[in-house]
Order: structure tokens, then C-alpha cells, then sequence
């Protein structure tokens, strides 16, 4: 959803948020993420992006960032406002997130597809987190897998974000280069809100 001029107010967004629960993915290879956090290429026609943030070493600081991630503490930063019907990363569970910039607003629906295994790479990296993807009325299409990886070998600690992506609308396909900055800026954002939250455990 987009809209001009004042904020959305928050029963319209209640509102959105609720007619959303029931909307389809707008995008055809759901779940791919987990696929692609090592290796692999974006589906054709989308971008892939695989940021990375090292938050400190160890399972303490591992589990802060596990935890901050299962309280959404990634989106807490000016930028993105998150709202939701239920707080649980659950399969289903849908959420919106509101942007804006320069007396534009969009409301984004995204749904919650699945949660992460405990490690990969034969048991070397525990990890956790979830993926969730667009559905239709998000201004993007794709899918975002927000995690934190430990490293056994190296004892080091990473927030991370796995992405595909590319508009999903006209406007946005107009605002390209601005949306592609307004998405590394969120990551940006997103990992300093990570670590603020788990910086007196390292």
C-alpha cells in the first residue's frame, strides 16, 4: 500500500494489516533463502544480497543475538516502523512494516515461511532466525532471511541478512537506485540495533 502526505494512522494499518492475513505470496520461489546463505544464485530476475555484521565471539553473545532477532530487536531504528498481530516467529504469522521518506509512505505485508535448523556445514555454524517473504501490496518483491551464525571453529559471532529482492511495483521500479540505498541503509540500521541490544554481554 502506498500513501502521500501524513503518516498512515494506525487503525488504517491495523486495518491493512488484518485484510493481509490472507494474501498470497507475490513471489514463486518461497523458502529459497536457506538455500542460498553459503552459495547459489538469486532466482532469475531477482537480485541476491548477503549482508554480514560481526556482533563479538561466543555462545552468550550467540544467544543474545538469537534472542534479539526473535524479539524483532532489528527493527528498532527510525526507519522502519513494524507492526504486527502476534509478536511469535511462527509460520503464517503475518507482520507489515511502514516506510517513509519525503512525505511518501508505503505499508508493506510480509508473511513468516519458516525458522532456521540448528547449524549447517556438517554442525561448524549453529545458527538461528527466520525468513519471511512479500505478498501482494509490498512495494518490493522477495524474500529476507535475518539470522545469527556462530562460527565453532572461529568462535565468532555474526548478525546477518540474506536477501533476493527487486520491485514490485512501478513506482518502485521508477526508484530504483533510491530503493536499492533505502535497503542497504535498513541492513545498516538493522545490524547497529542488533548490536546495541547485545552489546553488554561481549
Amino acid at each position: 500500500m502506498i500513501r502521500f502526505g501524513k503518516k498512515p494512522s494506525d487503525s488504517l494499518v491495523e486495518h491493512y494489516l488484518k485484510t493481509c492475513r490472507t494474501l498470497d505470496f507475490n513471489y514463486p520461489f518461497v523458502g529459497q533463502t536457506r538455500n542460498l546463505i553459503d552459495a547459489g544464485n538469486a532466482p532469475k530476475g531477482f537480485r541476491l544480497d548477503r549482508f554480514s555484521y560481526y556482533v563479538g565471539s561466543g555462545e552468550s553473545v550467540f544467544n543474545a543475538v538469537a534472542d534479539a532477532i526473535e524479539h524483532w530487536e532489528m527493527f528498532n531504528h527510525s526507519m522502519a516502523d513494524l507492526r504486527y498481530l502476534s509478536p511469535e516467529i511462527e509460520s503464517g504469522n503475518t507482520v507489515v512494516v511502514v516506510f517513509g521518506s519525503m512525505g511518501l509512505w508505503t505499508i508493506n505485508p510480509a508473511r513468516i515461511i519458516y525458522k532456521l535448523d540448528q547449524s549447517r556445514q556438517q554442525g561448524k555454524i549453529q545458527q538461528a532466525g527466520f525468513g519471511y517473504g512479500t505478498t501482494d501490496g509490498h512495494i518490493a518483491t522477495g524474500e529476507e532471511l535475518f539470522h545469527v551464525d556462530w562460527n565453532r571453529e572461529s568462535d565468532e559471532v555474526h548478525f546477518r541478512i540474506t536477501v533476493f529482492s527487486h520491485p514490485g511495483s512501478l513506482l518502485a521500479w521508477i526508484g530504483k537506485p533510491y530503493m536499492t540505498y533505502q535497503q542497504r541503509r535498513f541492513r545498516r540500521l538493522a545490524a547497529k540495533a542488533i548490536s546495541t541490544k547485545c552489546e553488554k554481554i561481549r
